[in-house]
């Protein structure tokens, strides 16, 4: 069963003259106290400022990432996390792996712990996928990125996650889109012994 998520602020879209914007809006002092309440009753558990789900409520990384798109669009599920989204993995994540932009505030999260990444704008540019959850939609780096991304932080992340993940993929990837993602990010002359192998 869904279980609702309470917010003090509301956020929406809106589009004005063709250009679309998160419009905020408070919720009513009454329904605030109200959630305030059951939060100190311990009914509720906060998410992040401002999210709450009921006390007993195990949330999966995909519907966090979904609250935490709602309040951070330019956040993107990668490495190990988007590699569990996309079945590319063995692994259970022990923490949510976040890429933002640098520069970009991440919200604070208190449902889970969040590994943030930063990185370049321009390299989150056309490589990510719509996912949806119970609570909305979020971004995911595509299958192809993920694999290379974990290639290029191979040495904090393990080369092991990157090896089983590209076993698990093995004919289901665009080898076109590998190579690009790979030239991209700089490591397609290390990568290219293990596309070879796996990919051949």
């Amino acid at each position: 069963m869904l279980t609702k998520v309470s917010f003090l602020y509301t956020f929406c879209f809106m589009e004005v003259m063709g250009i679309q914007s998160r419009v905020m809006t408070k919720t009513s002092a009454a329904e605030q106290q109200r959630l305030y309440r059951r939060l100190a009753a311990g009914e509720l558990q906060r998410v992040m400022p401002g999210t709450m789900v009921d006390a007993d409520t195990v949330l999966t990384a995909e519907q966090v990432m979904s609250l935490i798109y709602c309040k951070q669009p330019a956040a993107v599920m990668n490495l190990i996390s988007a590699l569990s989204y996309h079945k590319m993995t063995t692994q259970i994540p022990d923490a949510l792996s976040v890429a933002l932009p640098r520069g970009i505030r991440m919200p604070s999260v208190y449902a889970m712990p969040i590994q943030v990444w930063y990185t370049t704008p321009a390299l989150l540019h056309d490589c990510t996928v719509e996912g949806n959850s119970e609570y909305g939609s979020f971004f995911v780096t595509t299958p192809e990125r993920t694999l290379v991304d974990c290639f290029k932080y191979r040495n904090k992340i393990g080369l092991s996650i990157f090896l089983e993940a590209a076993r698990m993929s093995q004919g289901k990837l665009n080898l076109s889109r590998l190579q690009f993602e790979a030239e991209r990010l700089r490591v397609l002359n290390n990568i290219l012994p293990h596309f070879k192998s796996f990919f051949a």
